[in-house]
């Protein structure tokens, strides 16, 4: 299956990854204007585009999953499919160079929990075995340890710190690429 023929569907025995709903916008709304989610995150991700999240969802399919800009999906837990947990994304996909980048964003209260673990290991996972890639990326803005060591535990390494990179900010922020390839 190449990336973006359709949302994939990704599980442990634990979450599910998989393409949001309609039902999922007062979740999303609630994700995206809690500041302290989003003081970690460029200020130009697609779920803040659009203030009614019912105008994200229905325009993701087009602006992002046509357009291969990005695959935006939610994060469920397997008890309860229909509470929203936060967002999986891939972004930034290169196929002549077999390579994208992963992003995530989790609820404030499932912090700490080994759900962004998680997430991040489907993603790679999925990206490496069944999308076929060599290289997936991750950008972390420095101050943000916890995902660092998220993307540690997954096999990712530091392979470019101390960036510079406008996220949207009044001023550049400092940020760290994790790199991992597959042989």
């Amino acid at each position: 299956m190449r990336l973006f023929e359709g949302y994939p569907a990704l599980e442990d025995d634990v979450l599910i990854i998989r393409k949001m709903s309609f039902s999922d916008a007062k979740a999303l709304k609630e994700m995206t204007e809690n500041r302290n989610i989003y003081h970690y995150l460029p200020t130009f991700l697609y779920e803040c585009r659009y203030e009614d999240k019912r105008e994200v969802l229905e325009k993701m399919d087009v602006e992002c999953m046509k357009t291969h800009d990005s695959v935006l999906m939610g994060i469920y837990p397997k008890e309860k499919e229909d509470e929203l947990l936060g967002i999986a994304e891939i972004y930034s996909y290169k196929e002549e160079r077999n390579k994208a980048s992963i992003g995530y964003r989790l609820k404030e209260e499932y912090w700490g929990k080994g759900i962004a673990t998680r997430v991040a290991r489907l993603l790679r996972d999925y990206l490496i075995d069944e999308i076929g890639l060599r290289t997936i990326t991750a950008h972390v803005m420095r101050e943000n340890k916890a995902s660092g060591r998220v993307l540690i535990k997954n096999g990712f390494y530091n392979k470019y710190p101390d960036n510079m990179e406008d996220w949207g900010f009044e001023e550049p922020v400092l940020v760290d690429k994790y790199v991992i390839q597959n042989k």
